[in-house]
């Protein structure tokens, strides 16, 4: 990896911000987007991404850092509550646009935690976390929706003062924008089916609908109300899912032909562009001294973004790790992250362990606000980390695949709870994994690319037992963080692991 800007050992000038107000956040989180498509990140990259390197400048780089699934919507579940989503019913793959709500009533947010210290909260963006639609009367399926009356259990009633956005992925019907809790025009057309890097699943658009200016449109939303938040005197959390670079791949007129490798590539510098105007708008605004910016995925890139034709042109998204987006390996869920906080952090790299769950408990220390029992029951917080106070907070950390396996990871060792992926990748098929192993265990200091499965050499027996009951004993206490045992929804038992828990 390219050695990126290192100035003095960060600290923070507690004076300077909390004196005056709680620091904003803005947590801008892309879709699918790899961990090697970031310049800063992977120093052989075709996409050039300086506004997104700039916020190393003013930050903390983190170089191992994973979303807690490898699929969108669990690892978002995650970044809301602090928990990880195989404690669920939600075992595996991802919600729809019609999807009920994946956070049950009652179960707090990262946005119900800072609305209570004193934040105006908004989310503009990708929710992908389901809500309940009105049905129409003689409703006979999930897709006979009222669109004429508002929905319950989305963002707004989850925490957010207002909400901008779209009910799932950009390639997932409904295809309609929604505004706080109703949609902004109604369903009028329907987009046709649709395969490759315009993959669209097909289905009812509202009036106003086109894909190719939804990014914009978050955008301009998500600007309009950092505007609105000048002179205020409540700090303000901007939670930002944005939806690229997901399928459909559609980089504006402006930025196509800016890479060497297509659209893709094109897609990711729109991305970069989505900073600098975030960036802009802090900075015009005298907000961006006392704002936290948060830059990451929420999980590693898709394969049908025709990641082998990207490899070909000398770009490899994963970087120099195996898989993509549904696995298991480092490729599925090790994601960019950067937390960057001008004239307060200085740029350094860290390479402990983060998941995107961490970010719970860190705001909730940031603001000294103290956790339930029952509340981030999976979150670290990362604000010694930040604050220079310690390099590590974390010992070790679980992590799920596509198809909900599970993987327990310490700072040197990986061990797999099963003998494929657990994604798409190969070797995932009954007849891809037939005659080997059942689990997997990597040194990933020795083999990042995760080439060598160490679980034949019979010296690596005591390295099992330990990981074993070490993730056997997080599922039965319902949290991975210390604390008081609490319930899993689903029970004690997790499918994935159930053979060994004896």
């Amino acid at each position: 990896m390219r050695k990126l800007l290192t100035l003095s050992t960060a600290v923070l000038a507690a004076s300077t911000g909390f004196a005056q107000q709680k620091p904003n956040i803005v947590f801008i989180l892309a879709d699918d987007l790899g961990y090697g498509d970031i310049s800063a990140f992977n120093p052989e990259s075709k996409i050039q991404t300086p506004n997104i390197d700039n916020l190393t400048r003013c930050g903390v780089t983190f170089t191992d850092a994973h979303a807690s699934s490898a699929l969108s919507t669990p690892s978002r579940y995650g970044i809301m509550t602090g928990r990880y989503a195989w404690r669920t019913e939600f075992k595996e793959g991802v919600l729809g646009g019609y999807s009920g709500p994946m956070i049950k009533e009652g179960r707090r947010t990262i946005a119900n935690m800072l609305s209570d210290c004193g934040y105006n909260t908004a989310c503009i963006g990708k929710w992908h976390l389901g809500w309940d639609w009105t049905m129409l009367p003689d409703a006979k399926n999930e897709k006979d929706v009222d669109f004429t009356q508002p929905f319950k259990n989305g963002p707004m009633d989850r925490g957010f003062d207002y909400h901008f956005g779209i009910p799932a992925s950009l390639d997932i019907a409904p295809y309609v924008y929604v505004e706080n809790n109703r949609v902004t025009a109604l369903p009028d057309h329907e987009i046709a089916p649709d395969k490759g890097l315009n993959l669209m699943h097909g289905g009812v658009a509202g009036a106003d609908f086109e894909p190719v200016e939804c990014l914009g449109k978050i955008t301009e939303h998500c600007i309009s109300y950092i505007n609105s938040q000048k002179g205020s005197d409540k700090p303000f959390f901007v939670y930002m899912p944005i939806t690229a670079p997901h399928t459909p791949v559609l980089p504006t007129e402006e930025f196509q032909g800016k890479t060497p490798i297509g659209a893709y590539g094109d897609f990711v510098v729109m991305i970069d562009d989505v900073v600098r105007q975030v960036v802009g708008a802090l900075r015009e605004n005298g907000q961006l001294e006392n704002t936290i910016v948060v830059f990451t995925s929420d999980n590693g890139c898709a394969p049908y973004v025709d990641v082998k034709g990207l490899e070909k042109q000398g770009h490899y998204p994963s970087y120099i790790y195996r898989g993509y987006k549904s696995d298991i390996y480092e490729g599925g869920h090790r994601i960019p992250l950067i937390v960057s906080w001008e004239g307060h952090l200085k740029g350094r790299e860290n390479s402990s362990l983060v998941s995107l769950t961490d970010f719970y408990a860190t705001f909730a220390e940031m603001t000294g606000s103290k956790l339930a029992a029952n509340e981030a029951e999976d979150s670290f917080s990362l604000w010694p980390i930040l604050t220079g106070k310690k390099k590590s907070v974390r010992k070790d950390m679980i992590y799920q695949s596509g198809k909900g396996f599970l993987a327990y990871r310490t700072d040197e060792y990986k061990l797999v709870f099963h003998g494929g992926s657990g994604g798409w990748s190969y070797p995932s098929s009954k007849k891809d994994l037939k005659d080997k192993p059942a689990i997997q265990l990597f040194n990933l200091d020795k083999d990042a690319a995760e080439k060598r499965n160490m679980i034949k050499n019979k010296s690596n027996d005591e390295l099992v037992e330990e990981f074993t009951r070490k993730i056997i004993k997080d599922v039965k206490n319902g949290r991975s963080t210390p604390g008081k045992k609490v319930k899993n929804d689903t029970g004690d038992c997790w499918k994935q692991i159930e053979i060994f828990m004896k």
